[in-house]
């Protein structure tokens, strides 16, 4: 009930604020707006990105709640919630998806068992405050600009990103620093880049925070991820694979991550670690999949356990052995980390046909060369 309570109170909060849509930011911000329009946050709302529309519309056809994070600044959150209204392809509140203008006014976050709550700073003026990590801050014509201790921290993040149960009390995502301290997920997703946040830079500021905030969709992030390291000795390939991130392997319960691992003779394939699904090698797939209460194969929403839970923690290294027919000098052994956005089972199952959701996404190779 409490959850509940601060939900509507939030809600009300962004009926009263003045709402800037993120095009507005273009006109001193041209950069970071660039970045931002190519990004998940931007296209977070169901009319851009597809697999999101089409889970709402397999798990629910009339409640959308995951309009709080998906479609946070629109004026209609609790209706939407609670399905007395639907998602309006004409309002621009909802089809600039998690905006500028919404990130930039969260004061604090509500810490809560379900899921966490943004609060927002409630002024009605026409001037917003919006709040970043800034030094050196300015007021404009647009808004008043303050800093605040959360988007230093990452802690603004964690409003969205940190964890969201189902109706059943299950936990389906969890993003939460696996050893209760604070990840840097700015300083990861949001990397530096040379030059300043404004289009004339009139702080001359060296640097500013990229607001493409890149991660699976990114070749570079996925790169950066895992590390992978090879030995072969007595007729023993040794894998290592190390998550390099501040949170486990699977965060979300669609993706799939692998490691392929082949050996080939003059350049053709002599041994593979599978033949055709990476699941037969399960010791290097990373991958989760939900169970029902009747122990059923399910999507997060009628989720109430795992069936399978094939994950890495935070910063852990994980060893995987093959025993090998006897290899000779020459051959070539090459593991090669592949994430997928969305499982391709559930993508045929839900119809996606969006390319740069289906593809796989090749990340950190590593080849041995036997002597």
């Amino acid at each position: 009930m409490k959850t509940i309570l601060i939900l509507f109170f939030i809600i009300n909060v962004v009926l009263q604020a003045k709402y800037l849509d993120s095009e507005t930011c273009k006109e001193c911000h041209e950069k970071i707006y660039h970045e931002h329009s190519t990004s998940m946050h931007h296209k977070s709302s169901l009319f851009s990105d597809e697999v999101h529309r089409k889970v709402k519309e397999f798990s629910s056809k009339d409640k959308y709640s995951c309009a709080l994070c998906h479609m946070p600044a629109t004026k209609n959150l609790g209706a939407m919630i609670r399905g007395q209204e639907q998602p309006n392809a004409h309002e621009k509140r909802q089809t600039d998806g998690v905006s500028c203008s919404y990130c930039h006014q969260i004061t604090k976050i509500h810490y809560s068992k379900p899921y966490n709550i943004n609060f927002l700073n409630s002024s009605s003026n026409d001037k917003p405050t919006m709040f970043g990590n800034l030094k050196n801050s300015e007021s404009s014509d647009k808004h008043n600009v303050q800093s605040n201790e959360i988007y230093k921290n990452s802690e603004v993040c964690m409003g969205c990103h940190s964890h969201k149960e189902n109706s059943h009390g299950f936990e389906v995502c969890n993003t939460k620093d696996q050893y209760n301290s604070k990840s840097d997920c700015i300083g990861c997703h949001m990397p530096k880049s040379t030059g300043g946040n404004e289009k004339f830079n009139k702080k001359n500021r060296s640097e500013y925070a990229t607001h493409s905030f890149l991660g699976i969709h990114s070749d570079k992030m996925i790169k950066k991820a895992v590390k992978l390291s090879l030995e072969y000795k007595d007729n023993t390939i040794e894998l290592t694979i190390e998550n390099k991130m501040g949170h486990s392997i699977i965060t979300h319960p669609m993706r799939l991550k692998f490691v392929k691992t082949v050996v080939l003779r003059d350049g053709n394939i002599i041994w593979s670690n599978f033949a055709e699904n990476p699941i037969e090698d399960k010791e290097a797939t990373f991958i989760v999949v939900f169970e029902d209460a009747k122990s059923n194969q399910s999507m997060p929403h009628t989720a109430t356990g795992y069936k399978i839970n094939q994950n890495l923690k935070a910063m852990n290294t994980k060893i995987v052995k093959y025993s090998v027919p006897k290899l000779q000098k020459g051959d070539e052994i090459k593991s090669t980390w592949i994430s997928y956005i969305i499982n391709p089972n559930i993508a045929k199952k839900l119809d996606i046909s969006t390319k740069d959701i289906i593809k796989p996404y090749i990340g950190t190779e590593k080849s041995i060369v036997v002597e």
